[in-house]
């Protein structure tokens, strides 16, 4: 199996319109050296795009999205290397990404 893939098989899985979403967010990935790092980083764009509009109905789809774009992005940290998704987790977490975005957001940057 290529190493991009697993990308594709996942997106042929996802139902429509999610997949068109997730289609133009990855676009271009399979030149990434680290898809998982770039996966993320769109995630937490996405987040902090709806941090404003929460209330919104259409705010719904969007973490939809960011929560595809970081189960993808586990899935590219597995890939060939099943061990590597533990790190990539680890990452994200509290002291990462996803932590530097909560802790931006509730204003303790």
């Amino acid at each position: 199996m290529r190493r991009h893939d697993w990308l594709r098989r996942r997106l042929d899985e996802t139902p429509s319109p999610l997949r068109e979403e997730l289609e133009k967010a990855v676009a271009g990935l399979e030149a990434e050296s680290e898809p998982a790092a770039v996966l993320v980083a769109t995630a937490c764009r996405t987040l902090d795009g709806v941090r404003g509009r929460l209330d919104e109905r259409a705010a719904a789809f969007d973490l939809l999205l960011a929560d595809g774009l970081l189960t993808l992005a586990c899935d590219a940290a597995a890939f060939g290397d099943p061990d590597a998704v533990v790190e990539r987790c680890r990452a994200m977490g509290p002291s990462g990404e996803l932590g530097r975005l909560a802790r931006k957001w509730a204003g303790r940057s």
